[in-house]
């Protein structure tokens, strides 16, 4: 029988009888109102992340959002386009904590760079924190909050050898300072910063680079934040720049790198625009948010994977 709403009172306005509560049974609202108990949907588990729900609830009252790192960055990692992760690979990427969130177009870059060069990679669904701000805020601690550090940089390594990996591949420079301080010669998988990484890759495939000409202003970055708790550790930031010399069509601008991007980023910023260059490329993935903030509306500036992206691409416009 088809459904007729309860005929409309004298003076009501058409439409009213299905605004009235009246016509509903009472038992039928109740109903409505009940929280009858079911089995719990996936996207919710995969939401709790192994946590029960007086847990979830404490995270909210703590920084406002019941979902973990963890499950936020692998949902930002799927709306990049990134897919899931290959069983195996022989590089393994460790995006870091901050990464995908802080500069996904460097982690999109490196990615869409391994796969253009045929490279045998995968990343990790679950990585741990490598410590780097847990040092800076350590003081006394510190011989306690290293200790920690090394089983959770233990962790990643066997992880990534679980996937087949030859070596780890740090997309944060904060993290792969703190994973080349702690490692020991023959102990676990090894580690590189992505820029090496990225040029074994381009010189394994013999893949001679050129672009239309253009100039660049070059800042290596300020390592602030990392050589004062690691002062011994270095990467090659020499060959990372020697590379540029042999892209064709590309004139590079060399910057001091004696301002802090913390709390420089707009000196520096305006000494790249004094330059008359393109754009600013950093190599430091730690340095580019905030020399991106500085640069809005006065010079583009590309991280070093881009910069590598859109010389195989031929791209430079602005």
């Amino acid at each position: 029988m088809p459904f007729a709403p309860p005929p409309r009172t004298r003076g009501e306005p058409t439409g009213a009888p299905f605004r009235r509560a009246a016509h509903f049974p009472q038992e039928t609202y109740a109903m409505t109102q009940e929280i009858r108990p079911k089995k719990v949907a996936a996207w919710v588990l995969t939401g709790a992340d192994g946590r029960d729900l007086d847990q979830q609830l404490a995270a909210v009252d703590a920084c406002g959002s019941h979902a973990t790192g963890r499950v936020a960055r692998n949902q930002l990692l799927a709306a990049l386009g990134l897919g899931q992760p290959a069983p195996t690979g022989d590089e393994v990427l460790l995006f870091g904590c901050y990464r995908p969130f802080s500069t996904p177009y460097i982690v999109k870059d490196v990615v869409a760079l391994f796969k253009r060069l045929g490279v045998s990679h995968t990343w990790l669904p679950a990585e741990d924190c490598c410590g780097l701000p847990l040092v800076h805020q350590a003081g006394q601690r510190r011989a306690e909050v290293e200790a920690k550090i090394r089983g959770w940089l233990a962790a990643n390594a066997a992880k990534a050898a679980a996937k087949g990996g030859k070596r780890q591949v740090f997309c944060c420079s904060g993290c792969a300072h703190v994973a080349l301080a702690n490692y020991q010669q023959g102990e676990g998988l090894p580690g590189v910063y992505v820029s090496d990484a990225l040029l074994d890759a381009l010189e394994a495939a013999g893949r001679r680079l050129a672009v239309p000409p253009v100039t660049v202003a070059y800042f290596e970055g300020c390592h602030t934040s990392t050589r004062s708790q690691y002062p011994t550790t270095r990467f090659d930031w020499g060959r990372y720049r020697r590379f540029l010399d042999g892209v064709d069509g590309l004139t590079v601008i060399d910057l001091p790198a004696n301002k802090c991007c913390k709390t420089q980023a707009g000196g520096i910023m305006a000494a790249a625009k004094e330059t008359g260059a393109a754009a600013l490329v950093c190599a430091c993935s730690g340095c580019n948010p905030g020399l991106r903030a500085a640069g809005e509306g006065v010079l583009p500036v590309w991280s070093y994977p881009e910069l590598l992206r859109r010389c195989l691409d031929g791209d430079v416009a602005v």
